[in-house]
């Protein structure tokens, strides 16, 4: 069953899914397969793997693919980005996921790779994610001809901004669901209202996609504001103040306070009608785990254990940042 399925409401439950990014070095790997592992015992319905900009983390990124698929029970959705890429570019990678056994891909638009010099743009790069979407099922006709067998049916999601208000946001949603788009994705999303707001609209607008939100863990002030200069979306400032608060009495208050805030978040954007919820990990489990202990994704999803953990680390890196936001 796809991804796009289970989202629809195949799974007859909320799904529960978790974002990570290709480790840069071996002990980052090594770490990295701890967390899947810790990650996994939540029985979640999918992993997925961002695809750096310009395609620096290519490598890695299929390498964790590879372990997902190998390591855990849940699908493994490779993100396929079309920043600087030729329509062939695009079409030979996603041709690659597929003759790798995946059948779920996110296809965001990306950014250009932070302090690079920008090389000049081909005359046939892809500008817009529609057009990713529309190419990936075109390499999927060329599998399905080269497999010469029954191949899995195939599921694309795209990503979608409720913090936006942007009409063409919303009609490029549309766009993305015309040429072929299974359910989508939302940028990082702090408040329930907006979600079903941004959820209202879009219907409004002829979209009717899942719509599932991604949510970080809301511990961190200092990794909440590096994400607002990265992605333009301000976390609520009453959870600034929660924590700034909370902090006068220690880290371990603050990071309470904050999985407080997460958790309600998480239900009331389930009660809200959320298929799910997506998380935005860092590649850490502990305040994901935090956060979804006491969170009831429905019949069928394992108790988050107690006892989870605290964060580690606060430093944002690239691709967790396009993970949570960037142009999608």
């Amino acid at each position: 069953m796809t991804v796009g399925a289970l989202v629809a409401g195949a799974a007859g439950r909320p799904t529960l899914s978790f974002e990570l990014f290709p480790p840069r070095s071996p002990a980052a790997r090594d770490a990295l397969h701890g967390t899947v592992s810790r990650l996994a015992a939540t029985g979640p319905d999918f992993f997925s793997v961002t695809h750096g900009a310009g395609g620096g983390t290519r490598d890695a990124g299929c390498e964790l693919l590879r372990h997902l698929r190998r390591e855990t029970r849940a699908v493994a959705v490779a993100h396929l980005t079309c920043v600087g890429a030729t329509r062939r570019q695009v079409v030979d990678l996603a041709e690659e996921f597929f003759a790798a056994g995946v059948r779920d891909v996110l296809a965001v638009r990306g950014d250009p790779p932070s302090g690079r010099i920008t090389e000049p743009v081909p005359d046939d790069a892809v500008r817009r994610a529609c057009d990713l979407v529309e190419l990936v099922h075109v390499a999927d006709r060329h599998h399905r001809v080269r497999a010469g067998a029954a191949v899995l049916p195939l599921s694309v999601a795209v990503a979608a901004f409720p913090s936006s208000r942007r009409a063409g946001d919303l009609q490029a949603l549309r766009a993305k669901q015309d040429a072929g788009a299974s359910f989508a994705i939302t940028q990082v999303c702090y408040s329930a209202r907006e979600y079903a707001d941004f959820t209202g609209r879009a219907r409004a607008a002829g979209i009717t996609l899942p719509l599932l939100p991604g949510i970080i863990p809301t511990t961190d002030p200092a990794r909440l504001l590096r994400l607002q200069q990265l992605t333009g979306v301000a976390p609520p400032r009453e959870l600034l103040a929660l924590l700034e608060s909370a902090a006068e009495h220690g880290d371990t208050a603050r990071e309470r306070a904050g999985t407080r805030f997460g958790r309600a978040l998480a239900r009331d954007l389930l009660h809200a009608g959320a298929p799910g919820l997506h998380l935005y990990t860092f590649n850490a489990a502990p305040a994901a785990l935090d956060l979804l202990e006491g969170v009831h994704l429905g019949a069928g999803t394992p108790t988050v254990p107690s006892s989870a953990g605290r964060p580690q680390a606060s430093a944002v890196p690239h691709d967790a940042a396009l993970a949570a936001g960037g142009s999608r």
